[in-house]
């Protein structure tokens, strides 16, 4: 609401604008905005519409025009005059013209609610929210740990209280008891394979798996077409963090799906390519008992840290949640 002179609330349902995809979007309220240019020069709109549900303040031209104003473009850039007087100026951004307003007017203007499209240099970048979630909404005890040592720039913590796509993307039904930790790098590596998801990647995979060091708790991503593509994941992950450490991967730790187990039939146990290539290399391989996905409950615990975070930027950006 700010740079209203005056304003109407509507009543919900009243008024409606029709976007490109065809969804109606509701208008709020409407009235005269004070528009302050660069150019110490300020216009004022009259009949504008607040619609929160549009991401971009747009001016019309024609309207604009209407009122006596008149264009002048060239070089990806326009000027602004009525009356013969230069009024302002602006550019050509993402297929938008967009208006240079004064630098004080501007940042009075930026919020910290879930616009899509904001531009960097318009964007508060002490902002604790802004970084909040950014990161996948990591906690604000750990942001604070993070300002201390020196990763961050001092954030203003006033505008992170009680995030509420954190608290729909991170809830659990109950908690789990943690983790006993090994005594050295790649003594235990965890390992566990989530999908498959309704909606891909941008790569079009549908899976992904996680190799997490037990000592260090360091982790790694790759992402799958197929869960047959795990043992190549594997193969990659023990070539890089031997080579990197100059240590040997000693135990694998997974549960009983046939991708990690291998298959029963009537001669016993058929070990799959992941316990394959695991003997190839000398490595141990350790499963749970069926049914118990607790003893594999760092893998466990990692893959459920990763969903929440996609839960909760799927929320922050509107789109329904499917995962």
């Amino acid at each position: 609401m700010q740079g209203f002179l005056t304003i109407q609330n509507l009543n919900q349902n009243e008024s409606f604008i029709v976007v490109e995809n065809g969804f109606k979007v509701p208008v709020v309220a409407t009235r005269t905005f004070h528009l302050f240019l660069n150019t110490d020069c300020h216009l004022d709109l009259f009949q504008t519409l607040y619609v929160p549900a549009i991401s971009r303040n747009l001016v019309s031209m024609s309207k604009l025009n209407f009122e006596g104003y008149f264009f002048s473009f060239h070089n990806r850039r326009f000027s602004l005059f009525k009356n013969s007087s230069f009024v302002g100026f602006g550019s050509l951004c993402d297929s938008l013209y967009k208006l240079n307003l004064n630098s004080h007017f501007a940042k009075s203007l930026l919020t910290l609610h879930h616009n899509v499209g904001t531009k960097r240099n318009l964007i508060n970048e002490s902002s604790s929210y802004l970084w909040h979630k950014r990161l996948g909404h990591i906690s604000k005890e750990r942001m604070k740990r993070l300002m201390k040592d020196g990763i961050f720039p001092n954030l203003d913590f006033t505008d992170l209280d009680v995030c509420v796509d954190c608290i729909k993307g991170k809830q659990t039904k109950h908690t789990k008891k943690g983790a006993t930790r090994s005594g050295k790098l790649l003594e235990i590596v965890h390992t566990d394979i989530c999908g498959s998801f309704d909606s891909p990647s941008f790569g079009k995979e549908k899976y992904f798996i996680t190799f997490i060091d037990d000592f260090s708790h360091y982790y790694y991503i790759y992402l799958l077409h197929e869960k047959s593509q795990a043992v190549d994941a594997l193969e990659v992950y023990i070539i890089e963090v031997e080579r990197q450490l100059d240590k040997r991967v000693k135990i694998i730790r997974s549960y009983r799906g046939g991708e990690y187990y291998g298959r029963y039939d009537r001669l016993g146990q058929r070990p799959g390519p992941f316990d394959k290539l695991l003997e190839k290399h000398g490595i141990c391989a350790q499963y749970t008992m069926p049914g118990m996905p607790q003893q594999n409950r760092v893998a466990e615990r990692r893959n459920h840290t990763l969903m929440d975070m996609v839960r909760s930027m799927l929320s922050n950006s509107s789109l329904p949640i499917s995962l």
